[in-house]
């Protein structure tokens, strides 16, 4: 199941509100825009969302008015999810133009019961989402709204995903990965390793493509630390650089390459197990040299294309806007109250006539032709 447009906004009358229309989404996508535009705020109110419904987290946040539609198979799914001082104030899901969940403040509402054939009356805790009561003779329905929060993945590039986290293996008790944790990119690798043999031969693939030649990638102790009063010593990834004599374990990695390698680890485990997952990437890029940014984009693009997995990227910067074509763009500007979304769904015109021009990527950006009408600010 993929997404195919959010509707959202909080604090609804308030100074504080904040909204985004009808953000429309395709399989491959690069949100573009200047920084506090509301990129990562986009991507987060995604990623709560897929929490909310797959019960990762209870609700907890004070506002927020979902209107979300999904597609899969051609079948279209929408679902609206409104709360205030986290209580469900309203809550519906509709299926190809077919109620299966409607329900009010206070949680009483109606609910589609496959055996009886028609809607019942319901009432679930104020606090509770509706969606969560799965239920496979009765509710069937919202399991892939279920399976698509569950599997939505999140990673903040510029962060280290997992670089200073390490991993104790026990022979009988082995740890089953935690897919939705970004850190865990040592128990994900030994997974991998193990389930999958074609595991180790992608991800070095994978890490020339981006520019970093490896002649091999293995768990061990980290040759660069030690750990005191350990009773068991943590593993690590180390790799053989194909122009290096020694060994080079995470610690001593680069930020830039760990963190290139950990995305590479991660998503090729998700495409083995055949995981149909949306990838939220923030600041993709962040800390690589252009070329190896640009690589990486073109990896995860090319990857995206002949997959499962829906990819949605953000970025200001303009090396990697010039390498991502414009067909996977979305430009975000700032308002008051709210963030505008430009891309070929809403403003395919404007789009092409600029690739007409000859001009660069980045200079459509900067010039603002992708508006209709300029806005004031």
């Amino acid at each position: 199941m993929q997404l195919e447009s959010i509707t959202y906004t909080q604090f609804e009358g308030k100074p504080e509100k904040w909204s985004i229309t009808a953000f429309s989404f395709g399989n491959i996508n690069l949100i573009i825009g200047k920084n506090a535009t509301g990129k990562s705020r986009t991507l987060n109110v995604i990623k709560a969302l897929g929490d909310l419904v797959s019960e990762e987290i209870k609700l907890q946040f004070k506002s927020g008015d979902y209107k979300v539609v999904f597609n899969k198979d051609g079948k279209k799914l929408i679902y609206v999810l409104k709360f205030e001082e986290c209580k469900v104030v309203e809550e519906k899901l509709i299926i190809d133009s077919e109620t299966k969940l409607d329900r009010g403040s206070e949680g009483r509402g109606k609910i589609y019961a496959v055996k009886e054939g028609k809607c019942i009356d319901f009432q679930a805790p104020p606090n509770v989402l509706a969606c969560t009561r799965r239920d496979d003779v009765q509710h069937p329905f919202f399991q892939d709204l279920y399976e698509w929060g569950k599997n939505l993945r999140h990673y903040y590039f510029g962060t280290k995903l997992g670089q200073s986290r390490y991993a104790v293996f026990q022979k009988d008790k082995e740890e089953e990965p935690n897919l939705k944790d970004a850190e865990q990119a040592v128990v994900i690798f030994n997974k991998g390793q193990k389930r999958y043999p074609q595991f180790i031969d992608s991800v070095k693939v994978d890490m020339t493509k981006v520019g970093f030649n490896l002649d091999d990638i293995i768990l061990g102790l980290p040759t660069s630390l030690t750990f005191e009063r350990a009773l068991v010593q943590p593993q690590g990834i180390i790799v053989k650089e194909s122009d290096l004599k020694g060994k080079t374990d995470q610690s001593e990695m680069s930020q830039g390459m760990f963190r290139t390698l950990s995305l590479i680890i991660q998503l090729n485990y998700s495409l083995l197990a055949s995981i149909p997952s949306c990838i939220l990437i923030d600041d993709i890029g962040e800390g690589l040299d252009y070329e190896r940014s640009s690589a990486l984009i073109k990896l995860l693009i090319d990857k995206a294309k002949n997959s499962s997995v829906q990819l949605i990227m953000s970025t200001n910067d303009r090396f990697i806007m010039n390498n991502v074509p414009l067909e996977y763009w979305s430009i975000m500007q700032r308002f008051p109250d709210h963030s505008e979304i430009y891309n070929y769904k809403n403003s395919k015109k404007r789009f092409e006539d600029f690739e007409l021009t000859g001009l660069s990527n980045f200079d459509f950006f900067t010039s603002g032709s992708f508006e209709e009408t300029p806005h004031k600010k």
